[in-house]
């Protein structure tokens, strides 16, 4: 009788305890979803869904600006070889424009000329011969060097530099030479590929 009487106490104390357990909350309609099947399951966080799509965006934005990051750098190293070109050429042609011999004279105007186009190759063809005669009877002897140029402007295919020149001109008047300056503008075209000289102003 004993026995009974505390199994029935034990089942009294685990039925109150069962009684008193606290229950979950019910799950809302917000933290379900259904399969196509009606079987419930948890909806995805939708503060989760909300970083991921974020994070998309963001690295759509990154790629997106990496693309014109490099084409931007892309533009400026072509800007930046185009320019040492010009410069190139223009100094170049400066140095051919006053290192002019009597004893080669055929092939500097030829070396000049080459170099030009427009009307300034043109005016320069038409005159060379006529130059050429004047060294001769002077026994004229120019060497030139550049001192310093720059691009005043340029685009993709036209250019204005200026250029600080000098020049030892010898001749029968002089034997022991003359130093002589000059400042050069010069404007270029690119032609075929090659940036050739158009005009050339000597200006104070």
């Amino acid at each position: 009788m004993a026995k009974s009487a505390a199994a029935l106490a034990t089942a009294t104390i685990d039925e109150e305890a069962v009684l008193d357990r606290p229950e979950p909350p019910p799950e809302s309609e917000s933290d379900r979803t259904e399969d196509v099947d009606g079987t419930a399951r948890p909806r995805v966080d939708r503060i989760t869904l909300a970083a991921i799509v974020f994070l998309g965006v963001v690295a759509l934005a990154g790629g997106v600006l990496g693309v014109r990051s490099w084409s931007d750098w892309r533009s400026t190293e072509a800007a930046a070889t185009r320019d040492v070109t010009i410069l190139d050429t223009a100094t170049q042609m400066a140095t051919n424009l006053v290192t002019l011999r009597h004893q080669s004279i055929d092939d500097d105007i030829k070396r000049v000329a080459d170099g030009t186009t427009g009307p300034f190759h043109d005016q320069f063809a038409t005159s060379s011969g006529g130059f050429g005669d004047v060294l001769n009877e002077g026994q004229v002897e120019s060497t030139g060097e550049v001192k310093s140029a720059g691009i005043v402007d340029s685009t993709e295919d036209h250019a204005t530099v200026l250029a600080a020149v000098t020049s030892t001109v010898k001749n029968t008047e002089a034997p022991d030479g003359e130093m002589r300056v000059y400042r050069m503008k010069m404007t270029l075209d690119l032609v075929d590929g090659h940036w050739l000289v158009s005009n050339v102003e000597f200006v104070a």
